[in-house]
C-alpha cells in the first residue's frame, strides 16, 4: 500500500542523510542536559489521536462491500540527551467502533486488524549522537527506499533495527549501515504469509531468515541529490537501489525536479531452493511546481525473470508510479516477460487546503497461462491542515479497474478513506 497525500513522491526517503523517520523532526530532537535527573525531567511527550473511516466497494460476484470506523493513535516519550545519549518509547493503538463498522463479512480489517483492535509497543530505542555520528538501536521508525513507515492507515510501520550513520555536513555526504530484523504494521507479512491486518493476532514478522542487512551512501547539494542503497534480505534476495534527483529552480515559488531510479534484485537460496524473487525496476519522473500547482509525470518499467516476482520492500516502496493501492510491481508475481506503468498527477494548494488527483496505468506482458494484465487506478483527494499541523484531515477516493479481464476481478475495487488527526 502506498500513499498519495501529496504528489511529490518518496524520493526524500532515499536522499535523507538520516533513516530515522520522525513526523516532526524539529520538535523531536532531544534537548541537551548535563545531569541524569534532567535527562528524564526534560524529556518530551508527543503523540497523535487519529479517527479513521475506510470502505471497500467491490465488484466481484459473491463478495460484499466492507467498511469500518476506528479510533487510535500514538503516544511517545523521549528523554533529553545526556552526553549524546537518549531513550525513546512509543505505543500505537487502534480500536474499531462497533456501531460504525460492518459486521461479519462486511467488516473492513484494514484499520484495526481481524481482532478489531491492537495495542503495540511500537518504539523502544536507544539513541546516541556525537558530531556527525548517529546510532539508534531497538524498535523504531525508519524511512528508506525498501523499508519505510508508510503511514497511510491508522498507524505507521515500525522496525526492530540497529542502524548507524555518519554525515559529513560540509560535504553533503553520508554513510549508513545496519541490520533490520523485524517489522510490524498493516502491510507486514505474518509467518502465515498474510498481511498484518488479516492476522488473528498482532505479530512482529521477520525481514529475512537473519534479518536484512542494509548499507547506503547519499550525496546532496542545493540542486542535486544522489543515493545508492544495498539490501541483503537474508535467504530471500539481494537488492541494489540507486536514485538521482536534479532540481531546477525557476523562482522562489516555482521549480522543476527531474528524477531517475533503478532497482535490481537477485534471489538467494533457502534450504537449497531459490526464493522466486529476481527482477528490476527502471523509472523516471518529472515534477513541476508553479506557484500553487504541481504536476507529476512518472514512468516505471518492470522486468522479472520468467515465473518470478519483484520485491518492492517492507512498506510502501519507492517506485515512482505507486498509488494508494497499485504499485509498479503489483502485477508481476510469477509473470513472464516485462511490463510498464505510468502515472499522471495534479495538485492545487489554496490557503490550508490541497486538492489532488492522479491516474495510473499498469501493464504486464503475460501472467500465468499467457494472459496479459492491464489495470488502471485513479486517486482523488482533499487535505486540510489546521494551525500549522496541529490538526489535519485527509480524504481519498480510489477507483480501480481491470481493463483486461471480461469478468470482475480483485482489481475492480473502489475504496474511500477519511482520516482526522490531532497532533500534540
Amino acid at each position: 500500500m502506498n500513499k498519495l497525500i501529496k504528489l511529490s513522491l518518496i524520493t526524500t526517503l532515499a536522499l535523507s542523510t538520516s533513516v530515522f523517520a520522525e513526523k516532526n523532526k524539529d520538535k523531536s530532537v532531544p534537548s541537551k542536559v548535563s545531569d541524569l535527573t534532567k535527562m528524564f525531567s526534560d524529556g518530551k511527550v508527543s503523540g497523535q489521536i487519529r479517527l479513521g473511516y475506510g470502505a471497500n466497494i467491490v465488484k466481484t460476484d459473491g463478495d460484499k462491500n466492507t467498511y469500518a470506523t476506528a479510533v487510535g493513535g500514538q503516544l511517545k516519550y523521549e528523554t533529553a540527551s545526556l552526553m549524546g545519549l537518549s531513550f525513546g518509547v512509543a505505543m500505537q493503538t487502534s480500536h474499531s467502533i462497533n456501531g460504525l463498522s460492518g459486521r461479519g463479512d462486511k467488516y473492513n480489517n484494514e484499520l484495526a486488524s481481524n481482532e478489531k483492535s491492537y495495542t503495540e509497543l511500537a518504539e523502544a530505542y536507544l539513541n546516541f549522537s556525537y558530531g556527525g555520528f548517529e546510532f539508534r538501536g531497538g524498535r523504531q521508525l525508519i524511512d528508506t527506499p525498501l523499508a519505510d513507515s508508510d503511514d497511510i492507515r491508522m498507524t505507521p510501520h515500525t522496525f526492530e533495527a540497529y542502524i548507524a550513520s555518519y554525515t559529513f555536513k560540509d560535504l553533503g555526504l553520508a554513510f549508513i549501515a545496519g541490520n533490520i530484523s523485524n517489522w510490524q504494521g498493516v502491510d507486514s507479512e505474518t509467518d502465515l504469509g498474510e498481511p498484518y491486518a488479516n492476522a488473528e493476532k498482532n505479530v512482529w514478522a521477520k525481514t529475512g531468515e537473519n534479518g536484512t542487512r542494509v548499507g547506503a551512501v547519499t550525496y546532496s547539494t542545493d540542486y542535486l541529490d544522489t543515493s545508492v542503497w544495498y539490501y541483503d534480505v537474508t535467504k530471500v534476495t539481494t537488492a541494489f537501489y540507486t536514485e538521482i534527483v536534479a532540481t531546477i529552480p525557476i523562482n522562489d515559488e516555482s521549480e522543476i525536479e527531474i528524477s531517475a531510479q533503478y532497482l535490481t534484485e537477485n534471489d538467494q537460496k533457502k534450504d537449497g531452493v531459490n526464493s522466486e524473487i529476481e527482477g528490476s525496476i527502471l523509472g523516471a519522473m518529472v515534477e513541476a511546481k508553479f506557484y500553487n500547482i504541481t504536476t507529476t509525470l512518472a514512468y516505471d518499467k518492470v522486468s522479472v525473470k520468467d515465473g518470478k516476482s519483484i520485491f518492492e520492500g517492507f512498506g510502501g516502496g519507492a517506485s515512482y508510479t505507486n498509488l494508494d493501492t497499485m504499485t509498479a510491481g503489483a502485477l508481476h508475481d510469477g509473470t513472464y516477460g516485462d511490463g510498464n506503468s505510468y502515472k499522471f498527477g495534479l495538485s492545487y494548494e489554496i490557503a490550508d487546503f490541497t486538492i489532488f488527483g492522479a491516474y495510473g496505468d499498469y501493464r504486464a506482458d503475460a501472467i500465468a497461462g499467457g494472459v496479459k494484465a492491464h489495470v488502471t487506478e485513479m486517486n482523488f483527494g482533499l487535505e486540510y491542515e489546521y494551525n500549522d499541523g496541529e490538526a489535519d484531515i485527509a480524504l481519498i477516493y480510489v477507483v480501480g479497474r481491470d481493463k483486461e479481464s471480461s469478468t470482475k476481478t480483485e482489481f475492480d475495487n473502489d475504496r474511500i478513506q477519511v482520516v482526522l488527526n490531532y497532533n500534540f
